[in-house]
């Protein structure tokens, strides 16, 4: 057999050969694979955070109303305090306690950035998320807590 004829034999048993197809297609899937990863954890994370912000606002917004906090400013104070714990820098935090003294609201604003984790998608992030909460001021008396105007009868 002569040389020529060998080079064309092992040219087509190399054509039909199919081991490493699913290498090359792995290789190929992979990057697309990895983006969606990253976004699933990116939005896993932002989702995370929201609910840690919310937490954080609503606990300053529970301490005013049952009078562990004084008022709007120390609300203000705890609550960037908290984040910055967490590694959440606020754009904007406004606290408003009604002058009768029925509620206190509060509003945060935070870029979706600072919630990420990965930043594969920083152009998507580029929106600021907003955090409202509102609760009621208990108007409670501590000395008069205890104290009861109905009798016991055995």
């Amino acid at each position: 057999m002569s040389a020529v004829a060998r080079i064309f034999r092992h040219l087509r048993a190399y054509r039909r050969d199919e081991d490493g197809t699913a290498s090359v297609e792995a290789v190929l899937w992979l990057p697309l694979f990895g983006l969606i990863s990253g976004l699933l954890v990116d939005v896993t994370v932002v989702f995370h955070g929201q609910a840690e912000v919310y937490r954080v606002v609503q606990d300053a917004n529970r301490s005013v109303s049952v009078g562990f906090l004084d008022d709007a400013a120390e609300a203000k104070t705890f609550i960037n305090d908290r984040l910055r714990t967490i590694g959440v820098k606020p754009k904007t935090i406004e606290t408003y306690v009604d002058p009768n003294q029925d509620f206190i609201a509060t509003r945060v604003v935070v870029p979706a950035s600072s919630l990420q984790l990965i930043g594969y998608f920083s152009s998507l992030m580029e929106l600021d998320l907003e955090f409202q909460a509102v609760h009621l001021l208990d108007t409670w008396d501590p000395a008069t807590f205890g104290t009861s105007s109905v009798s016991t009868v055995y």
